[in-house]
C-alpha cells in the first residue's frame, strides 16, 4: 500500500476518533412541552478534502453543494414526522435568527436558502463537530424562531475501505443535537453509514461526478434515518 493510502486510511482512524467528540454537556429531559421545532443550522464537512475528483469543469465541493439544498428540505421533512416545524424559509432572513452567525473555524459547506446561506452558531471544531451550542444561543434561537426546541445537524462526508471487501464507499457521519428553550440539550445522537455502491477499488481513485455525489447524500438520509426514529421515541 503506498504512503497516500495509509495517510488517508489514518485519516478516516483519526476523524473517527474526532466525530466521537460530540456535545459536551449532559442530555437532560426536556423542561418544557416539545410542540414545535425548527432546524436552526444545517452544516457539511468535506473532511480533510477526501471527497475529491472533478466531473468535467466541475469541482468536488461545487458537486457537495449542488446536494445540500435537497437535502435541507427533506430533512425538515423527516423532521415534521417528529414535530411540528417551523421550516427554515420563514426565518432565514430574520435580523435577529442572522444575527446569532458567527464564523467557524474551520471550512464548513451551508446549503442557501431562497439564495440566503444558512446560519452557523458554532465557532471552535469541536463544537462544529458536536454540534453543540451554548446555553445562552439556543434559548435566543427558540425565541426567536419561536419555537420549544431547535435541532442542529451537523454532517461529515469521507469514504470508508470495507474491511472483508475492500472497496470504497461513501461516508457520512451524522450529528443531530436538540435544545430546548431553557438552554438545556435534550437530545444528541451520532450515526455512521455508507452509501450503497462502491466509489472504487482499494488503490484506485474515487471518481467524483454528478452521479457518485449521491451517494454522500445517500448515506446521510441512511443515518439521518435511524436518529429520526430515535427522535420519536426520545421526545415523546
Amino acid at each position: 500500500m503506498g504512503n497516500k493510502s495509509v495517510g488517508l486510511l489514518l485519516g478516516l482512524f483519526l476523524v473517527s476518533l474526532l466525530g466521537g467528540c460530540v456535545a459536551a454537556a449532559p442530555v437532560k429531559k426536556p423542561s418544557v412541552a416539545i410542540n414545535k421545532i425548527a432546524l436552526a443550522t444545517f452544516t457539511v464537512r468535506n473532511w480533510g478534502d477526501m471527497v475529491s475528483g472533478t466531473a468535467g469543469n466541475a469541482k468536488a465541493n461545487e458537486l457537495i453543494n449542488s446536494t445540500l439544498a435537497g437535502l435541507l428540505t427533506t430533512t425538515e421533512n423527516k423532521l415534521s414526522s417528529v414535530k411540528r416545524i417551523n421550516r427554515m424559509s420563514s426565518f432565514i432572513t430574520n435580523p435577529a435568527y442572522r444575527g446569532l452567525n458567527v464564523k467557524s473555524e474551520i471550512d464548513l459547506m451551508l446549503p442557501r436558502v431562497n439564495g440566503t446561506p444558512v446560519a452557523n452558531f458554532s465557532r471552535s471544531e469541536s463544537d462544529v463537530v458536536g454540534a453543540s451550542l451554548t446555553p445562552a444561543t439556543a434559548k435566543k434561537l427558540c425565541a426567536t424562531l419561536q419555537v420549544d426546541a431547535v435541532v442542529v445537524v451537523y454532517s461529515e462526508w469521507a469514504w470508508a475501505v470495507g474491511h472483508f471487501v475492500p472497496t470504497k464507499r461513501a461516508l457520512a457521519k451524522d450529528v443531530v443535537t436538540v435544545w430546548d428553550r431553557n438552554g438545556n440539550l435534550v437530545f444528541n445522537k451520532r450515526v455512521d453509514e455508507t452509501g450503497e455502491g462502491v466509489l472504487g477499488g482499494p488503490y484506485g481513485p474515487i471518481v467524483v461526478n454528478e452521479g457518485t455525489i449521491k451517494q454522500w447524500g445517500g448515506a446521510y438520509l441512511k443515518a439521518l434515518d435511524q436518529i429520526v426514529a430515535e427522535m420519536k421515541t426520545t421526545l415523546k
